[in-house]
This record gives structure tokens, sequence and C-alpha cells, in this order.
């Protein structure tokens, strides 16, 4: 149904004589019509506009999609935003970390040990961290899945605890064995986290770190990561920020992927924040 049916022949009449010679209505000849008749008839605006999305749904899908990247780029300038106030705590040199210190760029990665998609994302990073031996690699233990599988915690805590022991070369050793055994969703044991760590803590340092939950070192370690990830607004794992090091880094540069993507995305974000 067109604005035209609408509209009764008196209604359309006045502007009748403007229609070319030919009987059909131009563009601008219609906008007035719709425009004359709306204005008269206000009340008529809802049914109208009512016929015309049910006659053209394309219209109701195409302005919810420009709605949702609209969203997205918000969201994005968000992150972005944030990523640069809190560039310190990101790359900060208390967290796991892999690469030259003064690396032009760095990749942040949030994740949980149980989460699939972190465990998917664990041999892309492993090729990337290859592929770029110039970029820092941040690992920020974030075990949002420790109330459902407490091993969450427990891996978490043992990695951190490695990485201050034994420093980065091991951390990322234990690191890649845990997402190696595949187990995720609840599969993790704490049999599984033992013998990753075996080659770099010894039984009594393990019984330790179960005991020391609520203080020392690697409890405000993951608890600062927690704060970080919520002033991110991450609410899932993985996600991660690429960013330079150098101190008020230009956000044209940064990317921050909230959730898993590909590593041809990750390697065009790594080039892009090496400017």
């Amino acid at each position: 149904m067109s604005v035209m049916s609408t509209a009764s022949a008196a209604d359309a009449a006045p502007v009748a004589d403007t229609a070319p010679a030919s009987g059909a209505l131009t563009p601008t000849q219609i906008g007035q019509i719709a425009e004359e008749y709306l204005v008269a008839h206000p009340d008529k605006l809802g049914e109208v506009m009512a016929t015309y999305l049910a006659e053209h749904p394309e219209f109701l899908v195409a302005a919810g999609e420009s709605l949702r990247q609209r969203q997205q780029i918000s969201q994005q300038q968000m992150f972005v935003q944030m990523a640069v106030t809190k560039q310190a705590t990101l790359l900060d040199s208390q967290s796991p970390s892999v690469g030259p210190a003064d690396a032009k760029a760095a990749v942040v990665m949030f994740f949980d040990y149980q989460c699939s998609y972190c465990g998917k994302m664990a041999p892309v990073v492993e090729a990337l961290i290859k592929a770029n031996p110039d970029v820092r690699f941040v690992f920020k233990e974030f075990p949002i899945f420790a109330s459902r599988w407490p091993v969450s915690a427990l891996a978490a805590r043992v990695g951190e605890q490695i990485w201050l022991n034994k420093g980065g070369a091991a951390y990322l050793a234990y690191h890649n064995a845990l997402y190696a055994t595949g187990h995720v969703e609840g599969q993790m044991t704490e049999k599984d986290v033992q013998e990753a760590a075996k080659p770099y803590l010894n039984e009594q340092a393990l019984k330790a770190i179960e005991l020391a939950q609520n203080e020392g070192p690697v409890h405000d370690a993951l608890q600062a990561n927690a704060d970080l990830a919520k002033e991110m607004n991450f609410t899932g794992t993985p996600a991660f920020v690429v960013m330079p090091q150098a101190q008020n880094p230009d956000a044209q540069r940064i990317s921050v992927v909230p959730g898993s993507t590909s590593q041809e995305m990750l390697q065009m974000a790594i080039q892009k924040a090496r400017g």
C-alpha cells in the first residue's frame, strides 16, 4: 500500500496539476503529496507507517543492521578509550608475559583455562608468538568460571606462581600444556594442573598455593585482573587488547576484541599497533 492509496482523490487533486504530461509522478512530487497528506492527517501517520513497514520488511532489517553497526562502533570506541586510560595497568610488568619488555607493540589476553573459546584461541596465540618475536604478549589470568569449576581458580593461581618463580618461558610452557589437554568446560582436573606444573613447582609449593587462596601476591594479582576486566567492561573470555607500548598511544593504533577471533585479524591488529 502506498501513501497515495491512503489519500482520497480530493486530497490529491490540488497537486495533480503538477504531474508531467505523461501522467507519471516524479519522486519529488510523490514526496510533496505524502508530506501534505500527513500534515493534513497527522492521525494517519501511524497507519501509513505500519502499512509501509508491512509491505517493506527489508526496511526493518536494514534499520536493525544499521543500529547494530552503530552500537558496535560506539562500543569499540568505548573499549579503545578505556584501553588508553588503563594502558599502564594493561601492560604492567607484574603480569605474566613473553617477548621483549621494550617491544613497540603488545597483545594482552584475558582468559580462563576452562573456557572453550580460549582453548580454541590458544594455538592461535602460540602461532602469533612464534611469528612475532618482536611483540610482547601479556597474559591476564581471569578465571570467571571459578565459581562453577574451582579448578579454574587453582590453574590461574598456579600459573601466576610459576611466573613469579620461573619467569615467562616456564609460564608459557605451563599455559600451553594445560590447553593441550583439551579439557575445558568442567573437564579439567586438579591432576591436569599438577602434571602441567610438575616441571616448575614441587609438591610443597603446590600445597602452599592451595592454602593461600585469599592472600599474598598471587591472590592480589588475580584480584587486580578481575578489577581491570570490570573496568574494561569485559564480561567474558577471551578478550584481547592490542596496542602500542609507547606512552600516550594513538587511539587509532589500538584494537580491542571482546571475544574469539582469527589469527589474521590479530596479526592485522599487531601491524596496526606497530605503526
